[in-house]
């Protein structure tokens, strides 16, 4: 029986179009025909508070009602991602808090003063920390070319707002929890070096 990549809980962060739905999907394939165990999640989730985070969009409520349903949504998520954490899976989620950082903290500027700090200090108490997060980092105008076709677009995809999230995107991945891929190559190229990234990280945490 193999040994597990990591038991623990990764999450992919980038700008829209930055393949993280798509390299998500193709890591937990590829380490589930290994034998891994394996549960794949996402946000806003598909439960009536992420429910309630999609209608924010539509709805305009504003960008202080939309944060605080971000943060309702993954406060109701965090006993689901612990509970298959602790059988022994690897969680690999979707989108979690560090997008709330970069997203609500450009919508929230000039709303709070210094608004990531100010979503950190509501969160962190209650939030479970990944063991490691996957910057998937591409420019803004090639995010923007790459979902040029869907039918439904959100008020977040916009050129100049796109740019705000990837430069708060960029001094998250500072902190030691991450490591920064190029995701211009291929989704095979880009899951390739997740995988190897969860790996290596797997291995720095058994010396």
């Amino acid at each position: 029986m193999p040994a597990a990549v990591l038991h623990g809980f990764v999450t992919f962060e980038g700008i829209d179009g930055s393949g993280k739905t798509t390299i998500s999907r193709k890591v937990a394939e590829t380490l589930r025909a290994r034998g891994e165990s394996v549960f794949l999640t996402g946000e806003p989730t598909k439960t009536w508070t992420g429910e309630a985070v999609r209608r924010s969009y539509k709805d305009d409520v504003g960008p202080l009602a939309e944060s605080f349903l971000f943060l309702a949504d993954r406060a109701a998520h965090q006993d689901d991602i612990r509970r298959h954490r602790d059988a022994g899976e690897l969680v690999l989620c979707d989108r979690y808090a560090d997008s709330t950082y970069a997203y609500q903290g450009a919508r929230l500027a000039g709303v709070v003063d210094r608004p990531i700090d100010f979503l950190r200090r509501m969160t962190e108490p209650w939030l479970l920390t990944p063991d490691l997060t996957l910057y998937l980092r591409i420019p803004a105008e090639l995010g923007l070319r790459r979902i040029a076709d869907r039918s439904e677009k959100v008020r977040f995809e916009e050129l100049r707002f796109l740019r705000r999230v990837a430069r708060n995107y960029d001094a998250l991945a500072k902190g030691r929890r991450f490591v920064t891929l190029d995701a211009r190559g291929t989704p095979e190229a880009v899951a390739a070096m997740a995988i190897a990234a969860i790996e290596r990280r797997r291995a720095s945490r058994k010396r």
